[in-house]
């Protein structure tokens, strides 16, 4: 695939950390485009299936058992008549198109990617630049039951955990690392750490340095 000399921000985030958050502000303090549902929508509109039917297998890799539920609810020849089932479509299938749609996005603008394995996908533009947003649990599990709603700790628990698990599961397949490997991204952040403020500016000072690299190359 041909490089282009867009910058492109891929923002991998952890589940409560606010990585969504500070995508969507840095995009809009550098005027970038914020490319996060945009992908979804596309996706499920290209397959012709409901947008909630996409979402819910995005990042996140079937498990055996739901691959034979899924199977068993076309029922048998003998089984009394069903309606038709809604599309299936298979985590290959719906990860094929949104690589594709982030690809064209990326020959066409400056751009903040949010998550779907972008710091993957978009490896050989030469204005990548690859963030990770993570934070203790502990301080995700606050922001997730204010954010949220959830009245239960263990609830709250054990969404980010499972969220955890099935975006590592992903990364895992599509990219054949190890999500929060540091050696995977320019740039790691602990919001709980930093804050959120001091995160965006971070990003926006690296993008500012890989641009003037760009420049300069450019300029020959």
């Amino acid at each position: 695939m041909e490089k282009t000399h867009n910058i492109l921000i891929t923002v991998s985030r952890q589940m409560a950390s606010g990585g969504t958050y500070i995508a969507h502000a840095v995009a809009r303090k550098l005027g970038f485009r914020c490319v996060d549902a945009e992908i979804l929508h596309k996706t499920a509109n290209f397959l012709g299936v409901d947008t909630r039917d996409a979402e819910v297998r995005e990042e996140r890799v079937s498990s055996f058992i739901e691959d034979i539920k899924r199977a068993c609810t076309f029922g048998s020849p003998e089984a009394a008549y069903m309606p038709p089932p809604i599309k299936y479509v298979n985590d290959a299938e719906l990860f094929e198109v949104e690589t594709r749609i982030m690809r064209e996005i990326a020959a066409n603008c400056n751009a903040v990617i949010v998550g779907r394995a972008g710091f993957h996908v978009l490896k050989d533009q030469s204005g990548i630049v690859k963030v990770f947003i993570h934070a203790p649990l502990t301080f995700r599990m606050k922001r997730v039951m204010k954010t949220d709603k959830f009245i239960n700790t263990d609830k709250a628990y054990s969404a980010i955990k499972e969220s955890d698990r099935m975006k590592a599961k992903f990364i895992r397949q599509v990219a054949g690392v190890e999500w929060t490997d540091a050696r995977n991204y320019h740039l790691c952040i602990n919001t709980f750490a930093t804050g959120f403020d001091a995160a965006i500016d971070m990003i926006i000072k690296l993008v500012e340095r890989i641009r003037y690299s760009l420049e300069l190359k450019k300029g020959g």
